[in-house]
């Protein structure tokens, strides 16, 4: 398995992350493999979205918040699979 570097976003503090690659970076939006809504602890709408580049790549961890306030805690999830 690779290891893969992220960095945070300049996204006024929302939470996305993005992958960093050494030298110049070529990569393109390849598409949104997953979204997810959710809640912050503010109550406020969050958006979660898994992005890959044009080869499958993960990308981006996209997080956008309804209020375009800081991250504050994404409530706990769970699901039954």
């Amino acid at each position: 398995m690779e290891d893969l570097c992220v960095e945070e976003m300049d996204d006024s503090g929302m939470g996305s992350l993005q992958v960093i690659v050494e030298g110049k970076d070529h990569r393109r939006y390849g598409g949104t493999v997953a979204d997810m809504d959710s809640h912050d602890v503010d109550g406020m709408y969050l958006l979660i979205s898994v992005i890959v580049d044009t080869d499958d790549n993960f990308y981006k961890l996209d997080i956008f918040k309804g209020d375009f306030s800081p991250l504050l805690k994404i409530l706990d999830v769970s699901t039954n699979l």
